[in-house]
């Protein structure tokens, strides 16, 4: 992506004392992007942009012409689903001073090997995957002689990932996977986690109880960043386990990264309550790979039950133009291809001063990101 349009954003960085938030979702994939003050990034989760090679973190940085490898800190996978990993070994492999985390759900040398094995048994299939993802960041660390072949850090509920900044005010905090969701995966992997090796792909969690919801506290705003946790029948798993858990903080955050895709299996009313300010400042990740794409009409309008702050990066989510009965017949004769106009994957981006508490955040948006 080049960065290239008619929006007024400015492309200048952060200042040593202001925090920013990046949110990348071009329709599949999503990335966070985070200043956390003096000059540290922290890269959560990695998507490219359509025909773009570089992914949205690198080619962003390089925009604000900010070196990526000594600027990025710390990065975090929440997950191994194709559409959050996408350009994540590039990103480990430029930024070799990076701590990198994932799940400590996957923490244990069989899922290590099934890695390497699915990668090895499809290495004629072109298109990327996570198997291949995960294969290259576990070569890289045993290429630069980190002594084992891991990430530098497995989170879990309650680990801090990140405790610095100005005057080392700004911290971020794992709020899953629980310690039941850890034990579930460990037993089970081996029969769950990998579908055909046809695919080259990780077979879905449902419910997606292993991925990592985080919290970031400043003096000046707090962030709920949810990933794609899901709510569960179980207390000990998903957002009931994040809810029931002692080590987390009692702070409300004033900005939410919606879960999931705005989809509903990952929408908690007490969550919102407890954990989250009256009328937040919300942003929405589409999904477009679905017949009837994330986040659906009925998502939109729950959401906006909450707040009416609600920013989406992309919109419409899909490129494929709405199916509309008696109307799609004649357009089909008469077409080969249809698409939606005027649709260019973007971004939000919300920037706020880590010091002044509390803090009045700025909202910008590129591309076809819009406020809903």
């Amino acid at each position: 992506m080049d960065f290239c349009s008619d929006n007024s954003i400015s492309f200048v960085p952060p200042k040593a004392d202001e925090f920013e938030l990046a949110i990348f979702g071009p329709g599949v994939g999503e990335c966070i992007l985070m200043h956390l003050g003096d000059g540290n990034w922290f890269v959560i989760d990695s998507c490219r942009f359509p025909r773009s090679k570089t992914p949205a973190a690198i080619a962003y940085l390089e925009k604000l012409k900010i070196n990526p490898s000594s600027a990025i800190q710390s990065i975090l996978a929440t997950h191994w689903h194709d559409d959050h990993v996408n350009g994540l070994a590039d990103i480990v492999r430029r930024c070799p001073q990076a701590t990198f985390a994932m799940s400590a759900a996957l923490e244990q040398k069989q899922f290590f090997q099934l890695v390497y094995e699915a990668n090895e048994s499809n290495k004629l299939v072109e298109a990327s995957s996570t198997a291949s993802e995960f294969a290259d960041i576990l070569d890289h660390f045993a290429e630069t002689g980190r002594g084992i072949v891991a990430p530098g850090v497995f989170a879990s509920e309650g680990t801090i990932l990140y405790l610095g900044g100005v005057d080392e005010s700004v911290r971020v905090q794992a709020l899953s996977p629980s310690s039941a969701a850890i034990t579930s995966c460990k037993t089970d992997v081996v029969a769950k986690l990998m579908t055909n090796s046809t695919t080259r792909c990780f077979r879905r969690f449902d419910p997606n109880d292993l991925s990592v919801a985080v919290q970031v506290s400043t003096p000046g705003l707090d962030l709920l960043l949810k990933a794609d946790l899901e709510n569960s029948d179980s207390k000990q798993l998903g957002w009931q386990a994040v809810l029931s858990s002692k080590v987390r903080t009692k702070r409300t955050s004033q900005l939410v990264k919606v879960g999931h895709h705005g989809s509903v299996n990952a929408h908690n009313d007490d969550a919102w309550s407890s954990m989250v300010a009256p009328n937040p400042l919300a942003v929405v990740t589409p999904y477009s790979r679905l017949a009837d794409p994330l986040p659906r009409e009925y998502d939109i309008q729950r959401i906006k039950s909450l707040t009416n702050q609600l920013y989406v990066t992309t919109w419409p989510p899909s490129s494929r133009p709405p199916r509309r009965r008696g109307v799609d017949s004649d357009v089909g004769s008469a077409t080969k291809v249809r698409r939606a106009r005027h649709r260019e994957p973007g971004f939000v981006r919300v920037r706020f001063s880590i010091k002044q508490t509390p803090s009045t955040p700025t909202i910008e948006f590129y591309g076809s990101a819009k406020q809903l």
